[in-house]
């Protein structure tokens, strides 16, 4: 859900400026019709987000980062077929950076939006892992919105049988548990980052930015790893309900693909 800052086939989509008083520039997916945005305030964000306890503070991105996250977004949206995206997806706003109840935020989702940060300052905002940011947030918007296509059984079931979630992803970076890295010690267990640990949702997240950004090591983990390749099993599954164009050899291609731009 909240994305906590831590650490082939390209379709070219075309974008038009439309003006808006909330933002320094946005843009229409003309594949898709997400929109993205660059806002400049808090008035983005709802409501019930605006309290003292929430504080939401942000930076707006520099205007030499829009050309970059364009073609960063535009390739991520290209991954899903068009009556996915509009039936599921409206907004995607990106600001430099973001934080919530005084942490910094690398993504976070409302409904059907999406809210990410691009710190062009700092160097873990690369295109990778703010491609992985997006589809770690749409993931949580998609699990939301098709509860009943994910088998939240089976998944808890090959948990180890002792294990219990954290309270969130608030709370994991708040002790210093929100490591998105990969984990030997946590792949042992399931998992593919201590950060997976925070709750179901971000477990899922983290097996849904690896299954979209075709990592190498991912992969090798899911071939070789049983509660790795059955958890990828299911979220593929999930997907294929989703839509039918969903399937491991389709997953598998972005890693090929990716490897090819190389």
């Amino acid at each position: 859900m909240a994305f906590l800052l831590r650490n082939s086939f390209w379709l070219f989509v075309l974008f038009c400026y439309i003006p808006n008083a909330e933002a320094q520039m946005n843009y229409y997916d003309q594949r898709s019709g997400v929109e993205i945005l660059f806002p400049s305030g808090i008035s983005i964000f709802p409501h019930q987000w605006s309290g003292k306890k929430v504080n939401p503070d942000i930076q707006p991105v520099s205007s030499e980062e829009f050309e970059r996250l364009e073609d960063v977004l535009t390739y991520a949206l290209s991954k899903y077929p068009v009556d996915m995206l509009t039936a599921n997806l409206d907004k995607v706003f990106v600001l430099k950076s973001m934080k919530f109840y005084g942490l910094p935020y690398g993504g976070t989702n409302y409904r059907h939006t999406i809210y990410l940060s691009d710190d062009n300052d700092n160097p873990w905002f690369t295109n990778e892992y703010i491609e992985q940011v997006f589809h770690h947030e749409f993931s949580s918007i998609l699990i939301r919105n098709f509860p009943t296509y994910f088998d939240k059984t089976k998944w808890l079931s090959l948990n180890p049988p002792s294990f219990r979630y954290g309270k969130g992803g608030a709370d994991a970076i708040l002790n210093g548990t929100a490591d998105m890295a990969l984990n030997p010690a946590e792949i042992e267990k399931g998992f593919l980052s201590e950060y997976s640990t925070a709750s179901l949702e971000e477990d899922i997240n983290v097996f849904a930015q690896n299954l979209f950004t075709g990592d190498r090591e991912f992969w090798r983990l899911v071939d070789l790893n049983d509660t790795i390749s059955a958890k990828a099993g299911i979220l593929i599954r999930f997907y294929h309900k989703i839509n039918p164009v969903f399937t491991e050899s389709y997953f598998r291609s972005f890693y090929y693909n990716s490897t090819a731009q190389r």
